[in-house]
């Protein structure tokens, strides 16, 4: 049991209102040995209060008591929402469990960004399997902290990624928005100048025909002033 005392076995995530069992992961077995379901069954009711961390020892008998207890170590940790908890093996110190908490939060949180109230076991499903993964690297051997920090590089990755295609769509839209605008001003203006070019030519035709009144009433006043002098006794 050497190098099974270094072990992770297992891991739950819980929804700390109803204590739900979001995810149940297999991550090794024990030799000759099942994780019982009262092992199980401890975790889930030590995920029931937010904001609690914990790690400490459970000795263990299988379901149907056919081997000899087994010590194992459990650590908890639980948010506003969720409780993840781990069962290692006796050899898993206290900062080697809660890192490898900490881990299966992060990728929790990666992974699922709805709120905890609308998912189900069906739901999170697709999460046993790189929490798994992850699990494995946690606790297997001298590079597994190099295992954890790939994942971690892969899982950044992807999300710088995403961030930058994002913040490219938000840029592409704000370029559309400021075409829009700019084309809004445009017609505005149009309309301006045509509203001024129509306003000016009426003026400029007022003008002229106000001109033509006046030399044509200057020119009857003459001819009435001429008829008047010399057609009139």
């Amino acid at each position: 049991m050497s190098d099974s005392s270094k072990k992770i076995y297992g891991a739950l995530v819980v929804r700390v209102a109803d204590r739900l069992i979001l995810s149940k992961i297999i991550v090794s077995a024990t030799e000759g040995f099942t994780i019982p379901s009262t092992a199980w069954a401890d975790l889930v009711s030590r995920c029931g209060a937010p904001h609690f961390r914990t790690s400490a020892f459970l000795q263990v008998t299988s379901d149907d008591g056919s081997s000899e207890p087994i010590q194992l170590s459990y650590h908890v940790m639980t948010d506003d929402t969720t409780g993840f908890a781990v069962l290692c093996g006796k050899s898993v110190s206290r900062r080697e469990g809660q890192a490898a908490l900490d881990d299966l939060s992060s990728l929790f949180r990666k992974m699922f960004v709805e709120n905890v109230s609308k998912l189900t076991s069906s739901s999170v499903s697709v999460f046993s399997k790189p929490a798994k993964d992850l699990l494995l690297s946690s606790g297997n051997g001298p590079d597994s902290l190099a295992k954890i920090n790939e994942v971690k590089s892969a899982v950044d990755e992807a999300k710088g990624l995403a961030m930058d295609n994002v913040e490219r769509l938000i840029q592409r839209d704000q370029k559309i928005d400021d075409i829009i605008h700019a084309s809004e001003d445009l017609l505005y203006h149009s309309d301006g100048f045509g509203r001024n070019s129509r306003a000016l030519s009426d003026q400029i035709w007022w003008n002229s025909m106000k001109g033509k009144i006046i030399i044509f009433g200057t020119a009857a006043v003459f001819l009435f002033m001429v008829f008047f002098v010399f057609f009139t006794d």
